[in-house]
């Protein structure tokens, strides 16, 4: 489905996201291992935005779905999309209207949220827009043709229906979007240096030595400054990239299980 990627140094060979030779579970649901996502992810940069896999910038997720706008059709909304019982819709994806919307809130209120939603959203489309129609999400086997994302979602590695899969899937690719492995090590790498960190740099060690959780915090502080989002993203981020050693008792509770969540990564 996707052509191996090589993480070392010397550059990298030609990747290509192939949807017809995308394996589907039994109820119509993609089969994609959270590093197959990460390529997925860091393949859209290198074709759109190349330069935010050099150098540790914001990603610019609205230049993205401009792009996408282009080659696939997708059309794009800012509208206000209400509410799921007492919880705010923050975006969706209607994928027989080719739409992805944005709630309005995330100009003002939620703007930290803002980021990470379209990233998100960008996943649903680039990576479950190929069988769709073919969903079993219900025992009533419903026809969906758009996927809602909320406040408050919870998502769980341990119990996933197939709802929950596809939720993971986007969750997965948006940190990885936003966050490229390669860029996120190489800056903290840089922070570490900056601050008087010597050896071990690229990793986080945390012990009950009140300066390796000031050096955390640190870190986790300047990194979601350097990329635009929000503190939980970058301490989430750590986590899934297995970065974090030591005594990770400063580690949220969430963190027993990383991709818990879409609002962790949206606070």
């Amino acid at each position: 489905m996707i052509d191996s990627i090589n993480y070392e140094g010397g550059g990298r060979r030609n990747i290509e996201f192939a949807p017809s030779k995308l394996r589907y579970n039994k109820d119509g649901i993609p089969i994609l291992s959270a590093k197959e996502i990460e390529v997925v992810a860091h393949e859209l940069l290198q074709n759109h935005c190349p330069n935010v896999l050099r150098k540790p910038v914001a990603t610019p997720v609205a230049e993205i779905i401009q792009k996408l706008h282009e080659r696939t059709g997708l059309l794009f909304a800012m509208e206000d999309l209400g509410c799921v019982g007492t919880a705010k819709v923050l975006g969706k994806v209607n994928f027989s209207r080719k739409t992805l919307y944005l709630d309005i809130s995330l100009e003002k209120e939620r703007k930290a949220a803002f980021r990470f939603t379209a990233a998100h959203e960008i996943g649903h489309w680039v990576l479950h827009r190929y069988n769709y129609k073919n969903w079993k999400l219900d025992s009533r086997h419903t026809i969906v043709d758009d996927l809602q994302d909320y406040e408050g979602t919870l998502y769980r590695l341990d119990q996933k229906s197939n709802r929950e899969w596809l939720e993971f899937h986007a969750n997965v690719f948006a940190a990885s979007l936003i966050m490229p492995r390669e860029m996120f090590v190489f800056a903290l790498k840089q922070v570490q240096v900056a601050i008087g960190i010597r050896k071990n740099i690229g990793r986080i060690y945390l012990s009950n030595v009140p300066s390796s959780h000031r050096d955390y915090e640190t870190a986790v502080n300047q990194l979601s400054q350097l990329f635009c989002v929000s503190k939980k993203s970058v301490k989430v981020r750590f986590k899934t990239l297995e970065l974090i050693e030591g005594t990770n008792n400063i580690v949220d509770e969430i963190f027993q299980n990383p991709f818990t969540v879409l609002m962790s990564l949206q606070r």
